[in-house]
């Protein structure tokens, strides 16, 4: 089944982006403490101060989109406004999450109007 995003749920999307091309393997899961300061000291030590809590993302490369999906994908972002509305995501083993778009929109244009593009999302 192929991946998609539904804003704002899978059962009653107002915008859906289901792309044609599916992302490619080096797309990742990501478990991280990213509001952590760490800093070394001259003598050797670590210093770590914790100011976060537990952060999961999903890394999407996709390649090779067309135009109309890249355009798909733009109107979905726009409706989604980047990372200010929560929506939901299928991932391939079809189990909904819901997510944050927390980068930019850099859709890479190629030969032949083909497309390449990096989606991060934030698990809520």
């Amino acid at each position: 089944m192929p991946i998609g995003f539904y804003f704002p749920t899978f059962a009653a999307p107002t915008a859906q982006w289901i792309p044609v091309r599916q992302p490619g393997f080096d797309s990742k899961e990501i478990v991280d403490y990213a509001g952590q300061q760490i800093a070394g000291a001259a003598g050797g030590a670590l210093y770590v101060q914790d100011k976060g809590t537990r952060e999961r993302r999903f890394e999407l490369a996709f390649a090779k989109l067309s135009k109309t999906d890249r355009d798909a994908a733009l109107v979905f972002y726009d409706a989604v406004k980047k990372a200010l509305n929560v929506f939901e995501y299928r991932d391939e083993a079809e189990a909904l999450h819901q997510v944050r778009w927390v980068n930019e929109f850099d859709f890479h244009g190629g030969p032949g109007e083909r497309f390449a593009a990096s989606v991060i999302l934030r698990k809520e």
